[in-house]
């Protein structure tokens, strides 16, 4: 077989998925072995409406010891003598219904459309998507399968020189670009394609093995076009093992190494998943994590092709998004899914990828690309701030300010108080919701029982952190005497946040009038207690926004100790949904 027929095969025998393209004109053929044929002299086979008519011809034997190679000249008949001496005979040739004759490889594969290389494409597609190990390139609903067979023929017929095959289509190189085709990947289609050929010779013994051995070399040949990844490793997909592999980390509940059998013993998340589809989740999971950097495309299934390939889904019921899909789920005692049961389901796929020998790089890309499916899978946005992306910490602070307390001044109004403004920029992220807050206060004073403090948000929400600790609950309004005695030193800031170990209103009471809190009892962390002053924790400013102008204020009633302001600063946990929603 010459090089230059097959050198067209190199279009027909990758792993591109081709565009849509008017299909090529089928050709039909009758062939008779026992006769000959010819064309009705009246016929113009050029002409295509008119229709040739066959004839059978009975011829006498060449008077010549030369054989007879092809149609005479001179004649409208074919005669070949297979009992000349010494002749050799050409390959059988057979009509088209345009008139055009078929012989060599075209004829050989059986023509160019049913019954023929039609056939032999058709069934190398169905050895194609049953192999797990490269039909994700093909079982996505955007493939055209009718229209891949079409042009896949076509291309067959254009590189048998069928008579009128033609294609339109992309070249091998612009057909697979992007696609990260690995050389195993085209090992194994090549090898898929072997067993097609083997068993479409099955049905056409007249194709030889120097036919099938010249077929494969051109597609091994045209590795360089199709193949972008030669070492099997440029990407997570690859390098953890395709399709099969993938499916093999996540399992069912006969496997206990599986992340499916983890998550059937893990009695934190497996009310969960008491009423569910195995194959189907299975298969979607698989999809899901192959699709990270692989070939296949999550919710774009087909129809299960074979037995044990992506069973439980379909055109009609492909895999759902993750909202949809996990937004009334609920388990045995009716809650729905948390922060803390994602990272249980994190927690069960990391031990499934180390029992399988993923390696630790490829753990960490599968766990990032899987990361931001966290808020579509939990339920409630206070839940969804706690995935990662959602939230973040931002200290806005003041240090080294010097600024002298209005001694004796306070009232009860925040005019009467020393305030330090501290401005929160909008985040380029968009996170800008407030979680949480905690304060860092750093002063000298020289008695304790004098201060209250205060935090304002900008939307004028105001909590009263601390109000003149050490005694009975005092007004809020600068009157009365007198609180704790004990002293503040700016080089031991306190530290109020919800959830604090001591009680403000408590400050100092086992300290003489010597003594410095946090240095000399240890105290440094506080919750905030407002007293008899307005608010209640920093849950007060939960989901408010944490943009603009927050005020830390600090108020004096008593004028014999001075003070003086060292550092301000508030740390928000900024979140990115609406946390009371």
């Amino acid at each position: 077989m010459h090089k230059k027929i097959l050198r067209p095969l190199a279009m027909t025998l990758g792993l591109g998925l081709l565009p849509a393209c008017p299909a090529a004109p089928g050709t039909t053929s009758d062939t008779d072995t026992d006769t000959s044929t010819s064309e009705d002299s009246s016929s113009d086979p050029s002409d295509p409406t008119v229709q040739p008519t066959q004839t059978t011809q009975t011829t006498d034997p060449p008077t010549t010891s030369e054989p007879t190679t092809g149609p005479d000249p001179d004649t409208s008949s074919t005669t070949v003598d297979p009992t000349a001496t010494g002749s050799s005979t050409t390959d059988p040739t057979t009509e088209t219904s345009t008139g055009e004759t078929l012989d060599g490889l075209c004829l050989r594969l059986g023509g160019p459309v049913e019954g023929g290389i039609q056939d032999l494409v058709g069934g190398f597609l169905g050895v194609v998507v049953a192999d797990e190990r490269i039909n994700g390139y093909f079982l996505n609903s955007d493939v055209d399968a009718g229209n891949l067979l079409a042009m896949v023929t076509a291309q067959l017929g254009v590189a048998a020189e069928c008579p009128n095959a033609e294609y339109t289509g992309k070249d091998m190189v612009a057909a697979h670009q992007g696609l990260g085709i690995s050389q195993q990947d085209f090992n194994d289609f090549a090898e898929d394609f072997q067993a097609a050929l083997d068993d479409h010779q099955g049905s056409h013994p007249d194709l030889t093995d120097d036919d099938k051995i010249a077929i494969m070399d051109v597609l091994a040949g045209m590795a360089g076009d199709i193949v972008e990844d030669p070492d099997n490793n440029a990407t997570v997909y690859q390098r953890v093992g395709r399709k099969p592999a993938i499916k093999q980390v996540i399992g069912s509940p006969d496997d206990l190494m599986s992340f499916i059998g983890i998550v059937v013993l893990d009695d934190a998340i497996n009310g969960f998943f008491g009423m569910t589809d195995v194959a189907r989740l299975n298969t979607c999971l698989t999809r899901q994590v192959s699709s990270i950097d692989g070939p296949i495309k999550y919710g774009a299934e087909v129809d299960s092709p074979a037995p044990g390939v992506d069973e439980g889904v379909s055109s009609d019921m492909p895999c759902r998004d993750m909202v949809s899909a996990h937004e009334m789920l609920q388990d045995e005692e009716m809650t729905t899914i948390t922060f803390d049961d994602f990272a249980a389901l994190v927690a069960d796929l990391i031990t499934a990828m180390g029992n399988f020998g993923v390696a630790a790089d490829d753990q960490t890309a599968i766990l990032t690309a899987l990361g931001p499916l966290c808020d579509q899978i939990v339920v409630t946005n206070f839940e969804k701030n706690r995935c990662p992306g959602n939230n973040k910490e931002e200290t806005v602070e003041a240090g080294a300010l010097a600024q002298a307390l209005k001694e004796g001044m306070y009232d009860g109004k925040l005019e009467s108080m020393q305030c330090q403004e501290l401005v929160v920029a909008e985040d380029a992220d968009g996170i800008g919701f407030v979680g949480d807050v905690r304060l860092k206060f750093g002063a000298d004073h020289s008695w304790l029982g004098d201060l209250t403090l205060k935090v304002v948000s900008p939307a004028g929400t105001i909590l009263t952190v601390m109000n003149r600790p050490g005694g009975p609950a005092l007004p809020d309004n600068g009157q009365s005497c007198c609180g704790d005695n004990s002293n503040l030193s700016k080089d031991f800031p306190l530290i109020f946040r919800n959830g604090g170990a001591n009680d403000p209103a408590a400050m100092g009471k086992t300290l003489n009038a010597m003594q410095i809190v946090c240095k000399d009892d240890g105290q440094c962390e506080f919750k905030p207690n407002h007293g008899l002053g307005p608010g209640v924790d920093f849950s007060d400013f939960l989901g408010e926004s944490s943009v603009g102008s927050w005020q830390v204020c600090v108020g004096d009633s008593g004028d014999a100790d001075p003070g003086m302001i060292d550092y301000v600063g508030l740390t928000f946990t900024k979140v990115k949904l609406d946390p009371k929603l």
